[in-house]
């Protein structure tokens, strides 16, 4: 990003750089929020900040110091992040382990040491377990940010150890300029801010990455197929290995996102006007389709998403959308 810190996060940076400059950071904060949001570009941002020997207005690292230097090349030996080695992997106790015995160690340059870990959620109960005493009595000068998405992943005796810090969805209008003014950096049309940050629940960041991988061509095609399956007209098992050769979890968060949003189109009244492309697909599971059905097979994709990182994800791909080409049949069976 060319700004140090996003629009929507003012108030979260000011209010850290105060306590710091008052000499009253807590030794371990909880940066919490949905994904998309900017946590993790904030958690470095404000560690660069920590690290750096010769501060800026507003807390900003002056970028010519010898620690803005090593950080600059990812070479700064205070700097420790600790995220899952595999993606969507979990934290093990090891790398916790390991990173106990590091910030014990001296500081390289005699200034704070900063450690992030990101997702938090991803920490095995053992890994947490490990931390516990870390986050109470940290090293002198060590600042620990646990980032995390959902909070109730995380043990109560971890949370209880942090002082959080939320980081919300930016209000629609904040996120629609920036994203506009994003996508005119990239040439792409601005136009398409309100379609993108809709299809991202308002999420800026996940609405700019829709743009770099194309997202909403890919959206607009799996939208398709899955109509093609309510309605009869494509098999379950070919679309599967369609939805295959695309980089996953991507279609199975869409389809979770469309369940969601098609419950919500049944339950709250104009919500159909707001999502227009929903139309051919809803008139098929209207009328006598309990919405409670609708549910259950969101629950069965949730459960779907957490297999897929552990187990052969084709077969779970074809399961659901067998049951999903057969959701009109069990409205059409109720009304018989």
């Amino acid at each position: 990003m060319t700004e140090y810190y996003y629009p929507w996060q003012d108030i979260q940076w000011r209010s850290l750089v105060e306590r710091r400059l008052q000499d009253t950071l807590p030794h371990a904060l909880l940066l919490h929020g949905p994904g998309g949001t900017g946590k993790a570009d904030f958690a470095a941002h404000f560690a660069h900040s920590l690290l750096c020997q010769q501060n800026g207005a507003g807390g900003l690292p002056c970028g010519g110091c010898s620690s803005c230097l090593l950080y600059a090349v990812d070479n700064h030996p205070d700097n420790h992040l600790i995220k899952p080695e595999k993606e969507g992997g979990p934290i093990k106790i090891d790398q916790i382990r390991a990173l106990i015995a590091d910030i014990g160690l001296s500081s390289h340059s005699g200034g704070d040491k900063v450690v992030i870990v990101r997702p938090a959620e991803a920490m095995t109960t053992a890994a947490a377990n490990s931390l516990l005493k870390t986050l109470e009595e940290p090293p002198p000068k060590t600042l620990i940010m646990l980032l995390a998405e959902q909070l109730t992943r995380l043990p109560a005796t971890v949370r209880s150890r942090c002082q959080r810090v939320p980081f919300n969805l930016p209000d629609n209008a904040l996120a629609e300029t920036w994203l506009t003014e994003k996508l005119i950096e990239k040439a792409a049309n601005p136009d398409d801010a309100p379609r993108l940050l809709a299809m991202t629940h308002g999420a800026p960041l996940n609405a700019l990455a829709g743009v770099e991988k194309d997202q909403l061509a890919h959206r607009q095609s799996l939208f398709e197929m899955l109509a093609g399956l309510a309605e009869g007209r494509l098999d379950p098992l070919k679309v599967a290995g369609k939805w295959l050769k695309i980089e996953q979890p991507v279609p199975i968060k869409y389809l979770h996102d469309w369940v969601s949003d098609m419950i919500r189109l049944r339950q709250v009244p104009g919500y159909f006007e707001k999502r227009a492309e929903y139309k051919k697909v809803l008139q098929l599971l209207s009328g006598d389709l309990e919405v409670q059905k609708l549910y259950i097979y969101l629950d069965r994709i949730a459960e779907s998403r957490q297999l897929m990182t552990q187990l052969n994800p084709l077969p779970i791909i074809e399961s659901l959308l067998i049951q999903w080409a057969n959701i009109p049949k069990q409205k059409a069976s109720t009304q018989g």
